[in-house]
């Protein structure tokens, strides 16, 4: 991959973790977000790049590299929006959805928030490495059977 890619990839990954971290504090909505983050980061920036025509996934590597890098990056700009989103939520409107998660984003020393950030970062990265992975072969199960139909010898004479 090269750095324009790669560059690609973080700024998506970034500005979708973001819009994500936003809408989390919502509470019913905030169940949809992270479940939106924990798995289906990756396939949608990959997806998004692939239908753009800047990324082209050749092998099973670039695909778990790629959801990796689009996981980690999207939970820490997840992570940032809504930890500042529930800190001025709790602070100016005293409004506590969960009261554990907002103790911990006001309370604690911020070297353990982001131990934890950096933690739950490695695990999104994870799973996001895996759906990525599934994204693959998606693609390319779809673009077997668009060649399928559309290339076959019957087709051409």
């Amino acid at each position: 991959m090269n750095r324009i890619l790669i560059k690609n990839v973080i700024v998506l990954s970034l500005i979708l973790g973001s819009i994500l971290g936003l809408l989390a504090p919502i509470p019913i909505v905030g169940i949809f977000m992270l479940f939106g983050i924990l798995l289906l980061a990756a396939p949608l920036v990959m997806v998004y790049l692939i239908m753009d025509g800047k990324l082209e996934l050749t092998t099973p590597t670039d695909s778990i590299i790629t959801g990796a890098l689009v996981g980690f990056s999207a939970n820490m700009s997840f992570a940032s929006a809504f930890c500042i989103m529930i800190f001025i939520l709790s602070q100016f409107f005293n409004f506590n959805q969960n009261l554990f998660l907002t103790a911990m984003i006001v309370n604690s020393p911020i070297w353990l928030l982001g131990v934890f950030i950096i933690f739950l970062g490695i695990l999104i990265a994870t799973t996001n490495a895996f759906t990525g992975f599934g994204t693959f072969y998606v693609i390319n199960f779809i673009r077997d059977m668009y060649e399928k139909k559309y290339f076959n010898d019957k087709n051409l004479k």
